[in-house]
């Protein structure tokens, strides 16, 4: 092996030591400035030394899922989101996807609420995973470890959550 890789293969060892990366300590929701997004609003874990992690959600409901549930500090029973025809699931997707909701409604008809949640709160863990090693505590949690409650053990112990002020503003009316 040349000095160069030698160098370069040290370089890639260190970038993946959990011990060596800045830890996480804040996870944010943002409101994209252009208009090019899928979203209106990004997913961002913050590092402590100011560096940020976009999460890349494969599919729509599974951020959906996830920014609800960041919405609940607290969590919530799986019934809740249900409540009243899903009107606040339904509030979000239009928020964040400017679209009417006949399309969160139909997936949700054709397979049944309960497989809905389950499947895209797996799919949002595996979106948090995948952005940082060390970003396991910003996953939403089994709800047997929780008393039957969907939550993020990172936001239910305290943890810094930034929301974008539109979203807070627009959560009043949910």
């Amino acid at each position: 092996m040349s000095l160069e890789e030698i160098k370069q293969s040290l370089a890639e060892y260190m970038a993946a030591d959990k011990e060596l990366m800045p830890g996480l300590v804040a996870v944010e929701v943002r409101l994209n400035q252009t208009g090019t997004a899928k979203c209106r609003y990004s997913i961002l874990l913050i590092d402590e030394e100011g560096g940020e992690i976009e999460v890349k959600f494969r599919d729509r409901y599974s951020r959906l899922v996830y920014i609800y549930t960041l919405l609940h500090p607290q969590g919530y029973q799986r019934r809740v989101p249900a409540a009243k025809d899903y009107r606040e699931l339904c509030h979000l997707y239009s928020m964040l996807y400017f679209r009417d909701s006949d399309a969160l409604l139909n997936t949700i008809a054709s397979t049944d609420f309960d497989h809905f949640l389950s499947h895209y709160i797996a799919q949002s863990r595996n979106a948090i995973r995948q952005a940082s090693p060390l970003a396991e505590p910003f996953a939403i949690d089994r709800p047997q470890s929780h008393n039957g409650k969907v939550l993020i053990p990172f936001v239910a112990d305290g943890g810094n959550v930034i929301i974008d002020a539109s979203l807070r503003i627009n959560k009043s009316h949910l």
